[in-house]
């Protein structure tokens, strides 16, 4: 099953409820209970459902604040990696520090 069918099952709804129920249906950004309201993840793990993450894990975002919030990820992992090539590193050496709580 794709991730884009996962969000369509029952299981997800379900945690997707009461995602947005624990935030009042309130974007937890902006504070607009105006905006479509989806549920952002603040992390992801390989191979874990959208549904399986610890209600901690999602937050209700209203549309245009999920969209910018992606936005903005990609640029914060955009400078990341530029700053590993620049620095000479593999990205395999800044996992393994990072793993270990170092610095890059």
């Amino acid at each position: 099953m794709s991730y884009s069918n996962d969000l369509t099952s029952p299981l997800w709804q379900k945690k997707r409820l009461e995602i947005m129920q624990r935030d009042a249906w309130r974007c937890q950004l902006c504070g607009t209970d105006k905006n479509s309201l989806t549920v952002h993840h603040l992390y992801y793990i390989k191979n874990k459902k959208p549904h399986e993450y610890d209600n901690e894990a999602l937050i209700t975002l209203c549309k245009d604040c999920h969209e910018a919030t992606h936005n903005e990820i990609a640029k914060i992992s955009s400078l990341i990696s530029w700053s590993i090539v620049k620095k000479g590193k593999s990205f395999n050496q800044v996992n393994d520090v990072l793993k270990t709580g170092g610095l890059i």
